[in-house]
């Protein structure tokens, strides 16, 4: 730029902001409305902040949603009165929020805010007391960290708390956390170490110890069984978990202490199964049961007893592995807890069914399918109250960067009558604040909206599995009702070997194409007994495809091989043909589905008028499925159906694009 066009560019600026100087410029409608939000913030008490917060502090734990709003109008009064300390107390109450919920990458970013907001007052910067706010957020922001997965950043915040002035019992607790951080980066040595100094030798006997000294000192002990387990140390092992239980024996069955050492075993048998020490594993199970039923803790005997059942049934003590599971099976109905009661059922049938017992079976998994039907209803409802609590997070959010901006573009204001020069660096500041709130915003918007498909998405893959059970207990009746037991028998293996499949990976988000090829080849397997005088069939797979390496939606394409099976082939005078083929195509998989049966046109004259109007649950959660897929992982998920040649039979080709299954 020549040196002319700066003189003239300067010129410009001089006299804009003299004119600015000289007569301010009038409000519009729009600057109006938020100076009158502005003022009406803070014409408030300034002690109305201090008591919203108060208040949500209470209701944080029984009613989060009143707490959110009580915390979202102090957060709003604190920006427009400038009040910094009670601003920090409102990102510091957000972040026990969304630790509750829980939702640790938002809790990260508001313990985050409260963290740089009250190391102000930490550093001496201000005269107000904010040392304890400023420990709570760092305790919170460590906590987070750990929790989201961010090891190294929880780590550093650990060391950071040490270097404060703790009571005993906040650097004990601190070490704990320092001890788990590290046990999850796998350095068991230094976890056990840490672990191993928290307590000193002189620490009060757990009988003679108060409440607070006693979670200590159990807490220390689950972290010394879980380090000694990995390490293979089964008598030091035994003697921490013994140790861990006496410390909470004869106390209430309730807060952190117990939800610890329940945490504990689980982490410590299934280490004892990963070494191969079966006959220890059992041990700790039969521990755990028993205090657990000691302190009435039912759902964690539900638990165990599960676990133990499948130990004792791969040693083949199968009445010993059935007495635990009728019992799990009791306690979860008891407790009325559907998830409990679906893995009790589901694993009770296929018990009874290699047992020959089919009525029991059959009986059973009738009351998992209903178990399933109430966990989806209970699952909608949290994801229903999980979606509140994020739109009114994400409502705070909008309201707080709107609120600044109002608040730099009204300090502007005042300054552009003051000063020119303030002006014109006010008003680049305001430009950059807007910015980076619409960025903030979006960024917040699509974060939500995510989260909100994620769990859509995880939502249907679970409705797949009443309505898949629901069609298999059919063609069970059906072989019953035929007065074909031994097929019957042969079917309910089948059948339960295929739920045991399906469990494991429908809530998964993807899963090996090893998996869903031995998923699929076992389904073809049950339908053609059912159907084996209407048709024959064939699965084809590329072999120069990575089985282990090459990952699929699971359930994606069963519903397919279905309507061919019970839409088209079955309704021939003579023997059909069902064609499964999967191979490469263009760096993605295209999976082709062929069937020769009387094809869409004649099935659909075949339907009843019922019928007709009833559409497929399983391609109707399909086609939601993939455009979810594809909206996510912005990729393009796509399936054609056509008729066969002469309009007989039926083709379809799934496209499964490379970049989230595909080829690895």
């Amino acid at each position: 730029m020549s040196f002319k066009r700066i003189i003239i560019l300067v010129a410009l600026v001089v006299i804009v902001a003299g004119f600015g100087y000289a007569q301010p410029p009038t409000k519009s409608d729009t600057q109006e409305k938020k100076k009158s939000k502005l003022n009406t913030y803070r014409s408030r008490s300034s002690s109305s902040s201090d008591d919203l917060l108060n208040e949500a502090e209470k209701e944080s734990a029984k009613d989060p949603s009143s707490a959110l709003d009580k915390v979202q109008e102090a957060l709003a009064e604190s920006i427009a009165q400038n009040n910094e300390f009670n601003e920090g107390r409102s990102y510091l109450l957000l972040g026990d929020i969304n630790s509750q919920i829980p939702e640790w990458k938002l809790a990260v970013q508001n313990y985050q805010k409260a963290y740089d907001i009250f190391k102000n007052y930490r550093n001496g910067k201000s005269s107000v007391n904010g040392s304890g706010e400023f420990k709570r957020a760092l305790q919170g922001l460590a906590k987070s960290n750990l929790e989201a997965g961010n090891y190294q950043a929880a780590l550093n915040n650990n060391k950071e708390l040490l270097d404060l002035n703790l009571s005993k019992r906040e650097r004990q607790e601190t070490q704990l956390a320092l001890s788990e951080v590290q046990y999850r980066m796998g350095n068991y040595d230094e976890s056990l170490k840490i672990a191993q100094n928290i307590t000193p030798s002189s620490a009060p006997k757990a009988m003679d110890a108060d409440n607070d000294s006693r979670l200590v000192l159990s807490q220390q002990q689950n972290m010394l069984a879980k380090n000694y387990a990995r390490k293979n140390d089964v008598s030091n092992t035994t003697r921490a978990l013994d140790s861990s239980v006496n410390v909470l024996r004869n106390q209430p069955a309730s807060g952190a202490g117990f939800a610890a050492l329940e945490e504990t075993n689980k982490e410590v048998a299934n280490t004892l199964r990963d070494n191969g020490r079966v006959e220890d594993e059992i041990a700790v199970r039969n521990q755990a049961i028993e205090f657990n039923l000691s302190s009435n803790s039912l759902p964690a005997v539900t638990k165990d007893k599960i676990e133990l059942s499948r130990i004792l049934e791969a040693k083949g003590e199968t009445s010993k592995a059935l007495k635990e599971l009728v019992e799990a099976a009791a306690i979860a109905d008891t407790i009325d807890d559907p998830k409990a009661q679906a893995n009790a059922y589901l694993s009770l049938a296929g018990l009874y069914e290699k047992n020959g017992q089919s009525n029991n079976a059959l009986s059973a998994y009738r009351k998992y399918s209903e178990a399933v039907r109430k966990s989806e209803i209970q699952l909608n409802k949290q994801m229903e109250q999980r979606s509140i609590l994020l739109k009114k997070q994400e409502d705070i959010e909008e309201l707080s960067a709107e609120l600044y901006v109002d608040r730099s573009e009204d300090n502007a204001q005042q300054a552009l009558i003051a000063r020119q020069r303030v002006i014109i660096f006010s008003l680049g500041a305001i430009l950059m604040l807007i910015g980076v709130a619409s960025v903030f915003v979006y960024r917040s918007a699509q974060s939500s909206k995510r989260a909100n498909q994620l769990l859509a998405l995880k939502s249907l893959r679970s409705q797949m599995n009443p309505h898949f059970i629901f069609n298999a207990l059919n063609s069970v009746n059906h072989f019953i009702a035929q007065q074909d037991e031994r097929t019957a028998n042969r079917f309910l293996s089948e059948f339960s070997q295929l739920m045991r499949l399906v469990l494991e990976n429908s809530q998964e988000g993807f899963i090996t194409l090893q998996k869903e090829q031995e998923i699929l080849s076992l389904y073809m397997k049950l339908e053609h007994y059912r159907f084996r005088d209407k048709f024959n069939y064939e699965i084809e797979i590329d072999e120069s495809i990575n089985f282990e390496s090459v990952v699929v939606p699971p359930m994606l394409i069963q519903p397919y091989l279905e309507n061919a099976v019970w839409h088209g082939l079955r309704y021939r005078d003579t023997v059909g043909f069902l064609k499964l083929t999967i191979k490469k195509n263009d760096g993605s998989l295209l999976v082709t589905i062929t069937d020769n049966g009387i094809g869409r046109k004649k099935s659909a004259e075949l339907k009843t008028e019922n019928q007709k109007k009833h559409k497929s649950t399983g391609l109707k959660n399909i086609r939601e499925r993939l455009e979810i897929l594809n909206n996510v992982y912005r990729t393009h998920y796509e399936v054609n159906v056509r008729d066969g040649v002469e309009g007989e039979g039926t083709v379809v080709e799934i496209k499964i694009p490379g970049k989230t299954g595909g080829m690895a």
